[in-house]
C-alpha cells in the first residue's frame, strides 16, 4: 500500500464517521453515499454526498 493510499484511507475513516453521525439521527430521511475515486490503484479522492428528503 502506498503512503498516499494510507493517508486517503485515514481520511475515508474520518469521512465515514462524520457521515454516520450526520445521518443516523431520528429526523434524517434520505440517502448518504461515500465514493472513492481511484486511478491506477491509487485513491485520488474521497467524496461524500448527502441527499435529504423533505417530509
Amino acid at each position: 500500500m502506498t503512503q498516499g493510499n494510507s493517508q486517503k484511507l485515514a481520511r475515508l475513516q474520518q469521512v465515514w464517521k462524520e457521515l454516520l453521525e450526520e445521518v443516523l439521527k431520528h429526523d434524517f430521511y434520505g440517502v448518504a453515499t461515500v465514493e472513492l475515486k481511484v486511478q491506477d490503484g491509487t485513491i485520488q479522492a474521497v467524496c461524500r454526498k448527502v441527499e435529504r428528503v423533505e417530509k
